[in-house]
């Protein structure tokens, strides 16, 4: 599975900020009842999709990706950044089956 749990800084500008494929990254908590609707799609999607893309997972509570976390998701989980070449290029925050799908669908192109 094309699926990494990003736990360090250095994990972090491996495998996102480095990637030369794109890379959805979900930034959730385990107490976030919407997170655990939310990551299980993901990571059925990028099964689907592992070519094009990636899967990133962070959790917000991890403290040294604290500057990452209020950068990328302020705070506000589940938020979901997609990054192309470690820039920023798409967010959704928050959930419903309506966003979900929506961005599912600008990420498989």
């Amino acid at each position: 599975m094309n699926c990494l749990e990003i736990n360090t800084q250095k994990d972090w500008f491996e495998h996102v900020v480095n990637n030369q494929k794109p890379v959805v990254v979900s930034f959730f908590a385990e107490w976030c009842a919407p997170c655990r609707k939310l990551n299980p799609q993901l990571i059925s999607e990028v099964e689907k999709n592992s070519q094009k893309w990636q899967l990133a997972l962070v959790n917000v509570n991890n403290d040294e990706l604290y500057d990452v976390v209020q950068q990328f998701a302020k705070a506000q989980v589940p938020s979901v950044c997609l990054f192309n070449m470690g820039t920023q290029i798409d967010l959704m925050t928050g959930y419903s089956e309506r966003k979900i799908k929506f961005f599912l669908e600008k990420i498989r192109g």
